[in-house]
């Protein structure tokens, strides 16, 4: 997507990654690449070999497989250094069988085979089966002129430097690609070509993200994840019809594929591989409200606090935006004492109404702040080429320029933590980490390393000493709320989608950037209901809270109100129906959140990792999966029209309890105060009667929803351990077991279409008497529904 469309305004943006040089024409260099290889070093685990490019360089290319599922690959000049930064933990490595043949030879585990032709030089991966999954693209890698249309393995040199290693790949005509991190633009990245450098994207309507990942999945199953913090080229058929390429602006092109029986199990390999996510504490997954980018007061924000109990909308955590600092001074991390006299006084009430409290801060300190002299005194800032403190006008001009916090300083680390710290011991519960994007790329650190490659890394390491400060004083994991993030960045929770305009196409390219963003391994993600950028509409703020609403972490926020009684009365009904849905479906949302925790698959899942066999998925970006009961299909217009896929099975309409059949469109009708949702087959849904809060107590009184035709299972993940159900429908009969921590519960067998209606029921094995006043026992309800009690 062009960086600068023609006849607009220039888009100037504070730090654009290094631009590759473009070749001039009559420059007779071509890319070199890889022509023939021969073994140098062969291991237990793998295979170096000596590669001989076009013009006679000499490379190293390193095979190294590190699961029996993931194999690393990695391409040197023999005289280049190695790129400093990497993302990929150490795993146990793999014994690897060894056969060489003709032309060639055959690495292999139990789940992945590499076929190396030595001369011509060439790489093809398969699975377990021998189903060709990967191959260098070297058919399509020139045109009838014999010029190159793809940059082949190997690298460029421009004017005598060596500016990029690169790779090119065969794309199968249906394949399909996800991921590459939070990116705006369809989910299907089939078409685009994408650079992984964060940026303070202005918007949320190209292919710009704040949180960029080198990693993708293919519909094909198989997943690369290129390990650098540059700004890695993913050219994914754009440029050509027939290939995919990666270029890396850096010394070395180092690169896993990942493979495996399904799309979730290379999502769950990633994750292994770089990062799990971190398990958020139980009161995060509740309602944020925000303050909004607007100017703020202590009487302001308890006026808020009372008004939301007083209003019965379920909230756990207040967010305070920028103002609880003094204008200019962003972010020095002291309040502004005019506005907020006695804060910790003010902490303390909202304590008492049950709120946690959330704090807006970023890496940057305004030149009018006195810590902003201390700080670029004691050289806790980045430097620029010349030395001196680096001062960027990050805000363009709305606030004073800045200083940009040295994430690679000890000692400016070790203060930056002790400024947080004075806050959290006052009754702060979290920081809002915002920003983190802008750093330039000339930029010097501490440690040495230049901005090009601590652009992208400094994300994780601001965010990082935030959590551990957070969890030192708090007691919880780490928990923040992020802007921008990369490779390995699951390991906080949450990060939120940066600052969408107040549309429903902004809506809409929000969800596909949290799907791509899930595809990542990055669970627990939200965005601002309402829109971020001026003033939604009352039905486009009702819309967005339907959908953040069933988000996997929800916040109210935007550059103006997003409190839901300032958009109508039908607003505030839905807002508080919805918070309320939400905090039903607590004990489901929690189970899914130590799943993600555990795996790496997300709470928000696109349509294609839940069915990745059914081709009708397989580029659907405007509905999803909420865990795998669940699918959610929000409204991005005002006619509350819109088309649904529904997967093979049945479906039930959560609102009407209606059966519909699957591998189907259709279209539905949703009047305002409803959001479209259906419950899959055979799913026990498991709820909670809704509080004004959560608390990090196991849950009680826990009933499962069954939506039963034949049988179904669950498993309840809670504080107090796991508790696993089923329930099979037999004739008429239903038997269900109960095993696990939870001593405790009941099931609502729900009357569906077509089953048949229960007069017997067993629980373990124990027949249970209908309409008993102790004990186990059942009951038919007045709406048909059966509910069975256990203790």
């Amino acid at each position: 997507m062009a960086e600068n469309a023609p006849l607009l305004p220039y888009n100037y943006f504070y730090t654009p990654a290094p631009a590759l040089p473009v070749r001039q024409p009559g420059d007779p260099a071509d890319p070199e690449y890889v022509r023939q290889a021969k073994p140098r070093q062969q291991y237990e685990h793998g295979i170096t070999l000596r590669g001989i490019t076009t013009s006679n360089v000499e490379v190293d290319i390193t095979l190294t497989f590190v699961a029996s599922g993931i194999v690393r690959v990695r391409l040197q000049a023999c005289d280049s250094q190695s790129d400093t930064v990497k993302f990929a933990r150490e795993l146990s490595p793999v014994p690897v069988k060894r056969v060489s043949h003709s032309t060639g030879i055959s690495l292999r585990t139990d789940e992945l085979r590499v076929e190396l032709s030595l001369d011509p030089f060439h790489m093809a991966f398969y699975d377990a089966d021998d189903r060709l999954l990967l191959s260098q693209n070297y058919s399509e890698r020139t045109n009838v002129r014999m010029k190159l249309t793809v940059l082949p393995f190997g690298f460029s040199t421009v004017e005598g430097k060596r500016v990029a290693f690169h790779d090119s790949f065969t794309a199968e005509p249906d394949e399909h690609f996800y991921g590459l991190g939070e990116k705006f633009t369809d989910f299907d990245k089939r078409g685009q070509r994408i650079q992984t450098w964060n940026m303070d994207c202005g918007g949320v309507w190209s292919e710009r993200a704040y949180k960029n990942v080198p990693f993708f999945v293919s519909s094909r199953k198989y997943g690369i994840f290129v390990d650098s913090a540059r700004a890695v080229a993913f050219d994914m058929v754009a440029s050509n019809t027939a290939s995919f390429s990666i270029t890396n602006p850096g010394d070395e092109l180092d690169y896993y594929v990942i493979t495996g029986p399904d799309l979730k199990t290379i999502v769950t390999r990633y994750c292994e591989l770089v990062s799990f996510p971190i398990l958020p504490p139980k009161w995060s997954l509740g309602v944020w409200m925000s303050s909004g980018f607007q100017r703020d007061s202590a009487e302001a924000v308890l006026s808020r606090a009372r008004m939301i109990r007083e209003q019965q909308i379920p909230c756990d955590v207040l967010h305070l935006d920028c103002y609880w600092q003094r204008f200019g001074r962003w972010s020095e991390l002291l309040w502004d004492t005019e506005m907020f006299p006695d804060p910790a006084g003010m902490l303390a009430q909202l304590k008492a109404l049950h709120f946690k409290v959330c704090l807006w801060i970023n890496p940057y300190i305004g030149i009018e702040s006195q810590r902003f002299h201390e700080a670029s005194e004691k050289g806790y800032f980045l430097k620029n080429p010349a030395g001196e403190t680096y001062v960027v006008d990050i805000w363009g001009g709305f606030h004073p320029p800045v200083g940009i916090l040295d994430v690679t300083n000890p000692a400016a680390i070790a203060w930056f933590k002790e400024l947080l710290r004075e806050h959290l011991r006052l009754g702060v519960d979290v920081f809002k980490t915002d920003f983190g994007e802008g750093i330039p790329a000339d930029a010097v650190a501490h440690s040495g390393i230049h901005g090009e490659e601590l652009h992208n890394l400094y994300a994780l390491l601001y965010n990082d000493a935030v959590a551990e400060v957070t969890a030192e004083e708090t007691g919880h994991t780490g928990l923040v709320w992020a802007r921008a993030s990369y490779a390995g960045g699951q390991r906080h929770a949450a990060q939120w989608g940066g600052d969408a305009n107040c549309t429903f196409p902004a809506m809409a390219s929000t969800l596909r950037g949290g799907l791509s963003m899930a595809m990542c391994g990055h669970a627990f993600w939200s965005h601002d209901v309402g829109g971020f950028t001026i003033q939604p509409t009352n039905e486009l703020y009702t819309r967005w809270s339907q959908f953040g609403l069933l988000s996997p972490m929800t916040r109210a926020h935007g550059n103006t109100t997003r409190l839901p009684w300032d958009y109508g009365e039908t607003a505030l009904h839905v807002f508080r129906e919805y918070a309320r849905l939400r905090y039903r479906l607590l004990p489901y949302i929690y189970s899914y959140a130590c799943i993600a925790a555990e795996t790496g698959l997300p709470l928000l899942r696109p349509m294609v990792l839940e069915y990745p066999e059914d081709p009708a998925t397989h580029t659907l970006d405007l509905q999803y999966m909420f865990g795998e009961a669940l699918l959610v299909a929000p409204i991005f217009n005002e006619s509350g029209e819109r088309t649904v896929y529904l997967p093979a099975g049945n479906w039930v309409d959560y609102w009407t309890g209606n059966v519909l059949t699957g591998s189907r469109f259709i279209t539905v009708q949703a009047p305002l105060e409803t959001m479209p949702l259906y419950v899959r087959a055979n799913s026990l849904l498991p709820t909670i009667e809704p509080q004004a809060f959560t608390t990090d107590e196991p849950f009680t009184n826990v009933t499962f929803n069954a939506y039963l035709f034949e049988s179904g299972s669950y498993a309840l993940h809670d504080t107090d351990g796991i508790t696993a159900l089923s329930a099979t429908r037999a004739g008429k009969e239903l038997h269900i077991q109960v095993t696990g921590a939870k001593r405790e519960g009941a099931l609502r067998l729900l009357p569906l279409e077509g089953t048949t209606p229960v007069e017997a029921v067993t629980v373990n094995g124990q027949n249970i008497v209908q309409g008993s006043t102790t004990g186990p026992r059942w009951n038919r309800q007045a709406d048909g529904s059966i509910l069975v009690t256990w203790m």
